[in-house]
């Protein structure tokens, strides 16, 4: 709950001016104001109070900054500004940030649906990953640290104060003694309860797995009879299983990635999804609701490419499977340069190679980029004209079945000995 200023508090760096009205929450590292700047936009202002300031700290909310700043996420918060205060009401470093209505716990609070849980928990996922992937890990997730945008519902992960950063991130040096335990203790995995131990990004997947469950339940588990999602509501029991790897007591049994959080909650989702369709075998079956392979929604995209000695080197954003593959070199109409057509190309995992002369580089670049979205377009096309024939076939063998099983009860009935 904000809290009014009896008295405004205005901020100036070299490139903006704030002026502070409220008190949006406060920690052990310091403060967050809420009020506007220049040009009247909302921002926050998380402050580190001069009383709490330590040679320790101050370099972690240096890194913070650093991180933030240079980090453009969409499910990351980000750092617009920061400078130093020094006035009768506040004095110390701080960072300008923007403003969100809410943060997980609070949304929780006003009743979260679950059709909504998986949606906004995704975000969160993307949010964590992009920071793994930066090779930084939070150490201090929790409902509080995750910002809400009203407008656009999305969560921005925020507060990365006692985060882990490689040496190409950090702006300075922090060393983290072993009698020093870093997090909140609800979400805190058992790695950081105890003193020495690595903490990795396996730590941000376990309070992850407690924020989840939380999301459904309500509840964080603990110990071994905790409430399961199971238990509030049966369309999402799937996910216990995902939540107990999450949270297993050896970080070596985690999930080692948000990647494979992400593929297992996929997994378990069309598992679940598929024993529901079978328990309700009828006269049909029920159709899917979409085609689950990602090629088949989004190309995939070019991202570099080399030439050496007459072979043309492309790099995708992602690997590619045998369908799409297959997809690109059937997908029938299409430009290409000197015959190099796309059965021309070999692919592995992200790789993609062709011999090409250095004076057509350039255009069999363009083409092979004008091909990708087709082959998408073909591999979707057949998987549904696979799925189509293969759910005909399945409802033509239930047909026979029910057959069978009428004729076999008419037998039964009328025949006497």
């Amino acid at each position: 709950m904000a809290t009014k200023l009896k008295k405004a508090i205005t901020l100036e760096t070299a490139f903006d001016l704030y002026v502070l009205t409220e008190v949006l929450g406060e920690g052990g590292a310091g403060r967050v104001y809420g009020g506007t700047n220049s040009d009247r936009n909302p921002v926050a202002v998380k402050v580190l109070s001069a009383d709490h300031v330590t040679k320790d700290k101050r370099r972690r909310f240096r890194n913070e900054i650093a991180f933030l700043a240079r980090t453009k996420h969409k499910n990351i918060v980000s750092v617009t500004d920061h400078g130093v205060v020094s006035d009768k009401s506040i004095s110390g470093p701080f960072y300008v940030m923007p403003k969100y209505d809410a943060n997980l716990r609070q949304v929780m609070r006003d009743g979260l649906s679950p059709e909504r849980v998986l949606p906004l928990f995704a975000e969160i996922l993307d949010g964590v990953e992009a920071a793994h992937l930066l090779n930084a890990v939070h150490r201090d997730l929790k409902p509080e640290n995750v910002l809400i945008d009203a407008a656009t519902g999305l969560p921005a992960v925020a507060d990365f104060g006692i985060a882990s950063f490689t040496d190409d991130i950090v702006a300075t040096l922090v060393e983290t003694t072993p009698q020093q335990r870093l997090a909140n203790f609800m979400y805190a995995a058992p790695e950081q309860r105890a003193q020495g131990r690595d903490v990795s990004q396996t730590a941000d997947i376990y309070a992850l797995g407690l924020i989840l469950n939380e999301m459904f339940t309500g509840d964080v588990p603990h110990g071994t009879e905790y409430r399961l999602i199971s238990d509030t509501n049966s369309d999402f029991g799937f996910l216990d299983g995902v939540v107990a790897q999450m949270i297993r007591q050896d970080p070596n049994n985690r999930y080692a990635s948000v990647a494979e959080v992400k593929a297992a909650i996929s997994f378990h989702r069309g598992e679940f999804l598929t024993l529901q369709k079978i328990s309700q075998i009828d006269d049909t079956v029920i159709p899917a609701d979409e085609i689950d392979e990602p090629l088949a929604h989004t190309p995939p995209k070019l991202i570099g490419f080399d030439w050496n000695g007459g072979i043309l080197t492309l790099t995708l954003d992602q690997p590619v499977n045998h369908d799409w593959v297959n997809a690109l070199h059937n997908m029938g109409n299409h430009s290409a340069v000197h015959g190099i057509g796309p059965e021309r190309f070999d692919f592995r995992d992200c790789e993609v190679q062709v011999s090409a002369q250095s004076h057509d580089v350039q255009k069999v670049i363009n083409h092979f980029k004008r091909w990708l979205p087709l082959a998408t377009q073909r591999l979707k096309k057949t998987m549904q004209q696979d799925f189509e024939r293969q759910e005909y076939e399945r409802r033509e063998e239930l047909k026979h079945q029910k057959a069978a099983e009428e004729e076999r009860l008419m037998v039964l009935r009328n025949i006497e000995i």
